[in-house]
């Protein structure tokens, strides 16, 4: 078993490799606990991170989220195969028909077809996810509904409204009074109790001289609290949540989830997942997963402003691993750090993320140029020098993110792609690094066998 002066040792190594300013970690297998912690939680203050030291849970807030749901659908509160419109009459995109067939399961699986990356920068207050659903009444829905998997950040905003309504309270008083204090959590979403405690803020690293600065702001985004832009938590408050996911009790024995609905979870909802998030393998209701089977391995990254979080629950072998940090460079440091511990104690390794040009299937170029686009920007498709290349141009607001984040979707830059395989149109991607490519798939030809939608990271869909 690893003990908490090894797995200090590893993070601390791994934050300096990686120039992360600070992190938490914690191991939790069959009742021992080892946690380890390193850094600084702020580089203008010096503070040290501490075992109980706050760091924003990113999108790992959408398993929370799903699970708050979930308390719902054990309590015959929400039916997951029933229309968002049964709880939310007024809920509406620009496609009427098509935001019909939304149901509560599609906004949990990520296939409602809802924006991925919308992000209004909304002012907060108790009402922000009341007054989101009227932004969003402008807004497509990218697909056909509950066909395809496609990362959406206002499903689970949506989720989240529909709780409020279900529920008479708030987003967030739910959040806590049915999930963070039955659990014993040390997280919340209150920014005058972050003031009160140990708490990390993120920064961004130079990718050419290691240096790392604070970011301009701690928080932003309120509208997107369900998806991930509020909750703070440490990394034993991410144990105990995914301790919960084992058996469904809190640690007093008191069920938060019925058997059932830890299952209905952890079930994969797609036939067909290839190249969603190159790390997993098919995605449940909020959790992506990383193994199938009677061994399932369950997973959740997140990032925040300058921070990145991940969450792994291995149900049969009893263990639970979190990593938290607060630099933009900690996607590195907890990639590195669960794919070794996961793989020396509980034999599990994340699929490869790689999705190489081979081998070559030649394809009619021409029907797959064209202008897609979704509420994340614009994808265009032409042909240059007699092969196909792909440029993304993100919408302001995700640039804005990225930017804060050390990525890039691409800078406007035209990438080449190479068909792998004709029949199903998937596609690699040459991102212009030794090894490293994206996956990039086209759906749903149309009466001229060109496709009206394609997958890059999210769906866009044809305009001309």
């Amino acid at each position: 078993m690893m003990t908490s002066k090894e797995l200090t040792r590893r993070l601390s190594a791994l934050a300096g490799e990686f120039n992360v300013v600070g992190a938490s970690a914690a191991l939790w297998h069959e009742g021992t606990l080892v946690k380890a912690e390193t850094g600084t939680v702020n580089v203008a203050t010096g503070a040290p991170v501490r075992p109980d030291t706050l760091f924003a849970a990113g999108s790992v807030t959408k398993v929370f989220t799903a699970s708050l749901a979930m308390t719902l659908v054990d309590e015959g509160l929400l039916e997951l195969d029933a229309p968002v419109r049964t709880y939310l009459p007024d809920f509406r995109l620009a496609n009427s028909d098509r935001s019909a067939a939304i149901t509560v399961r599609m906004l949990l699986n990520h296939s409602s077809g809802l924006p991925g990356d919308y992000m209004p920068d909304l002012a907060p207050g108790d009402d922000v996810l009341e007054r989101l659903m009227r932004e969003l009444h402008a807004l497509p829905v990218t697909g056909i509904p509950g066909e395809r998997w496609s990362y959406s950040n206002m499903g689970m905003s949506t989720l989240g409204r529909l709780v409020e309504v279900v529920t008479g309270e708030t987003y967030d008083s739910a959040l806590k009074m049915r999930v963070l204090r039955p659990l014993g959590l040390n997280a919340t979403a209150d920014a005058e109790e972050l003031l009160l405690r140990s708490t990390a803020v993120g920064h961004t690293v130079d990718p050419a001289t290691g240096s790392a600065s604070r970011v301009p702001r701690l928080r932003a985004w309120p509208e997107n609290g369900p998806a991930g832009s509020r909750l703070w938590l440490d990394a034993e408050a991410l144990i105990g949540f995914g301790r919960m996911h084992i058996e469904g009790t809190t640690p007093d024995g008191h069920r938060l989830l019925s058997p059932a609905a830890v299952h209905q979870m952890r079930e994969p909802q797609f036939d067909d997942y290839w190249g969603c998030f190159p790390m997993y393998v098919n995605y449940g209701l909020g959790w992506a997963i990383v193994r199938e089977g009677d061994d399932p391995v369950l997973a959740h990254g997140g990032a925040n402003f300058g921070m990145h979080s991940n969450l792994y629950v291995i149900p049969k072998q009893k263990a639970v691993l979190a990593v938290l940090t607060n630099s933009t460079t900690g996607l590195a440091l907890y990639s590195a750090l669960c794919e070794s511990l996961l793989q020396e104690c509980f034999d599990v390794r994340s699929p490869a993320p790689v999705f190489p040009p081979e081998p070559v299937v030649q394809v009619d170029n021409e029907q797959f140029t064209g202008i897609y686009g979704s509420p994340n920007g614009q994808v265009r498709v032409d042909v240059r020098e007699g092969r196909l290349h792909l440029r993304m141009t993100p919408a302001p607001a995700l640039a804005a993110w990225e930017g804060l984040m050390g990525s890039t979707t691409g800078g406007g830059q035209a990438l080449p792609l190479v068909c792998i395989d004709g029949e199903r149109l998937r596609f690699s991607m040459d991102l212009g690094s030794p090894g490293a490519f994206r996956a990039v798939q086209f759906y749903n030809r149309d009466a001229d066998g060109r496709p009206t939608l394609i997958r890059v990271g999210t769906l866009y869909e044809r305009t001309t």
